[in-house]
């Protein structure tokens, strides 16, 4: 059996979420910001404006967005400078990926998967955002849910739309789940959700079908519980990539490996 990390969040119980109207209670004056976790947190906004150029800005630009990626890994032949991440986490073409060798879309579904996986434990495990553990609203069961301070992130619809420039709207989110409104801003249960230990790596092995408007991949993960005498394993799943109008690419079929 694979040895997991203790569950603080019960998931059964997530369900009995507290309504917007609970009380919320501030223990000191003064307003204490905790910084999410730099191993989950991912950046969900642009950084700050400095003075400069408008030559300069335009340079940075497109620098920005024209970036490649480097997936963890690709198949033989896969050509890694025709696609780039877009700075929110979402994958785009810079040739018809129509034309591309499956090799390349492979890759492309890489890169795309690994987005998908630091946001996703961006948002289940402990928050992205910065937020006030001392001003909460108490749940249903008496958990406490902690005013998100990021600025510009005031409601459960600002969280849902950062999360999905990586994850496309066709599949459900669990944002609900973790985020409520209350008094007009959003707070978050930042509850230490439990992975697997022996967890090691993901990859794409293989592109299995695709629609008008999405590409479906099996994504192997990989565990070593060699530690525990349980040795090696592997698990297959179904990874999609929904393609935008025009034509970016983001998360769809995901699951978080456990």
């Amino acid at each position: 059996m694979k040895k997991y990390i203790l569950t603080v969040i019960a998931a059964a119980m997530l369900c009995g979420l507290c309504s917007c109207g609970d009380k919320v209670t501030t223990e000191s004056a003064g307003e204490k910001t905790t910084e999410a976790s730099t191993e989950a947190a991912i950046t969900t906004e642009a950084p700050a404006e400095t003075e400069t150029s408008a030559d300069t800005e335009a340079v940075t630009s497109a620098a920005a967005v024209t970036t490649a990626v480097q997936p963890a890994s690709a198949p033989e032949g896969a050509d890694l400078g025709v696609f780039h991440n877009n700075g929110s986490g979402a994958i785009v073409f810079d040739a018809p990926a129509g034309d591309q060798s499956e090799a390349t879309l492979i890759a492309a579904a890489q890169a795309l998967y690994e987005s998908a996986h630091r946001t996703s434990l961006a948002y289940s495990i402990g928050c992205p955002y910065t937020y006030d553990t001392d001003t909460y609203i108490e749940g249903s069961y008496g958990w406490q849910y902690y005013l998100v301070t990021e600025s510009g992130v005031n409601s459960v619809a600002d969280v849902k739309a950062d999360y999905h420039k990586v994850f496309s709207e066709k599949y459900p989110d669990d944002i609900d789940l973790t985020y409520i409104d209350g008094d007009g801003r959003v707070y978050c249960l930042c509850g230490q959700r439990g992975t697997n230990i022996s967890y090691v790596r993901s990859e794409v092995i293989s592109l299995d079908g695709k629609s008008d408007d999405e590409l479906f991949f099996t994504v192997r993960d990989y565990y070593d519980g060699s530690e525990w005498g349980e040795g090696e394993s592997t698990e297959d799943r179904t990874f999609s990539a929904v393609i935008d109008p025009d034509g970016t690419w983001r998360a769809g079929a995901f699951t978080l490996p456990n």
